[in-house]
């Protein structure tokens, strides 16, 4: 008897445009439910990247043409070298900051406005509220979560930056009522809503399957057509998949696979999705 094997489809890089670094993984002040990465809540394992293996890194990405950088988690601001990351991201490019914002306080957009203006490039902070109503949010992410991170929102917006919500889609909505309901509640400190302040990134289900079609999908709006991630375990194709095995594409940026395999069921998720996932709709 002959058995039929598939192959999963598969992606080339188009260049890399944007470059994300994990600065911690399992490192986080919040408990979400819905949280792509697997971690022990009761074990806060101190899992941070060398501030070193970053520098190396942006050095190595010279010769690519990366326009983005990403700090992301975990959470990133508790890696105890942030500041000092920030500053060497911003000589490269503009860097966007994936945080729940719970240490952004008046003081520390202050200083966050300080550090920008040091640099020739922009940081942009995404402030992770999973929906305007507050019990909603907060029955994900933790109690509190949603009054710090619209403190959050609100202490960036008073020194210049533009923040971005970032949505996880659990409730599976619309992004017009979404929209809408950002709006009204960010009109109170007379923030308003334009189509850029909102970033919408699907809910990874466990246990979901589904087999990708190649021919019915656009390539160019999966994250992984222009965009890596480097961790402390190497360089992975995209953030949901980093540290996963089968996503590992090499030890570091001047040595990485320029191919993506879609097998996993993350792939899955992202390849409905009607954006990239986890890099700015804009870019």
């Amino acid at each position: 008897m002959h058995r039929t094997f598939m192959s999963a489809p598969s992606v080339e890089l188009g260049g890399l445009n944007n470059l994300f670094f994990e600065l911690c993984r399992k490192s986080c002040n919040l408990k979400c439910k819905h949280c792509y990465i697997e971690r022990n809540p009761y074990k806060q394992e101190k899992d941070f990247i060398a501030a070193d293996k970053i520098k190396n890194a942006l050095i190595q990405s010279k010769g690519e043409n990366v326009e983005s950088i990403y700090l992301t988690g975990g959470e990133p601001l508790l890696h105890p070298d942030f500041n000092a990351i920030l500053r060497m991201c911003l000589k490269f490019a503009n860097t966007t900051v994936l945080t729940n914002g719970t240490f952004v306080n008046d003081k520390k957009a202050r200083f966050l406005r300080k550090i920008d203006d040091e640099s020739n490039f922009e940081t942009i902070y995404r402030i992770s509220i999973d929906h305007y109503d507050e019990l909603k949010n907060d029955a994900l992410r933790t109690r509190g979560a949603f009054r710090k991170a619209f403190q959050a929102v609100g202490a960036l917006y008073k020194y210049g930056f533009n923040p971005i919500i970032s949505v996880t889609n659990y409730y599976n909505e619309s992004r017009a009522s979404l929209f809408e309901g950002f709006n009204a509640v960010f009109s109170k400190i007379n923030f308003e809503l334009e189509e850029i302040n909102l970033k919408i990134s699907p809910y990874f289900k466990p246990d979901i399957e589904g087999q990708i079609e190649m021919g019915k999908i656009d390539v160019k709006k999966l994250d992984c057509y222009n965009s890596r991630i480097v961790s402390s375990k190497g360089v992975f194709s995209c953030p949901v998949l980093c540290n996963d095995f089968r996503a590992r594409q090499g030890s570091e940026i001047d040595n990485y696979s320029k191919k993506v395999y879609l097998d996993t069921e993350k792939c899955f998720i992202c390849a409905q999705h009607p954006t990239k996932a986890f890099a700015n709709d804009w870019l």
